[in-house]
């Protein structure tokens, strides 16, 4: 009896490794802190993500990102104080190629790297400032200070094409269930960078 039921743990064994190896794809959903470098605006970013296996090591994965990014100044003078808040949003289109370096058990480290294409409209001017000139009979009384007008010499609502590198931890939470840790940096060509990190979870199949 009780090598029967050693051979029927086995067989199970054997029969969830060859399910396991048979699952060639999954789909991710993650979010993330993001950091904005233009501007050093911070926020949250969303993607869903689908990964397919080439081989043991390879996986091609392409993803869709929302980002969303906010910053708040504060100018004072005179005992007055005025609050400006700036923010930008992005849709960014991802395509990577992961390695898997170091596999173990139920875990696994994966690098990524590939190309980006992200839109973003962004409210963060190139400069602005205050001019302090004293008392002025176009100024409310008390005040000495006016704000200069916001500076654009970048387009407000653009395209840019880059490049992402990606960091995870991945780990095998049931037979078809992954649960992720990733940290990841990316730079265009307009100059924009985002650095992000954040947990993510998946299903195999």
């Amino acid at each position: 009896m009780k090598k029967l039921i050693l051979i029927l743990v086995l067989l199970a064994n054997c029969h969830l490794a060859v399910s396991q190896d048979g699952m060639r794809s999954s789909v991710k959903a993650g979010v993330t802190y993001i950091l904005f470098g233009s501007g050093d605006l911070s926020g949250l970013n969303y993607y869903n993500e689908y990964n397919r296996s080439i081989n043991r090591f390879l996986t091609f994965a392409p993803s869709l990102h929302i980002g969303y990014g906010s910053k708040s100044t504060l100018i004072s003078s005179s005992g007055m104080t005025e609050g400006l808040r700036f923010t930008k949003a992005s849709v960014a289109l991802d395509a990577n190629l992961f390695f898997s370096p170091m596999r173990f058990e139920r875990s696994k480290v994966r690098l990524g790297v590939g190309p980006s294409l992200r839109f973003l409209s962004d409210s963060h001017p190139s400069s602005f400032g205050v001019s302090y000139q004293g008392p002025s009979p176009n100024l409310p009384p008390g005040n000495d200070y006016v704000l200069n007008p916001f500076v654009y010499t970048n387009p407000q609502n653009y395209l840019t094409v880059g490049y992402t590198v990606i960091l995870e931890g991945e780990l095998n939470a049931g037979p078809r269930w992954i649960a992720g840790a990733r940290a990841s940096f990316q730079n265009y060509a307009s100059g924009e960078t985002a650095a992000n990190i954040g947990v993510n979870v998946g299903y195999r199949f």
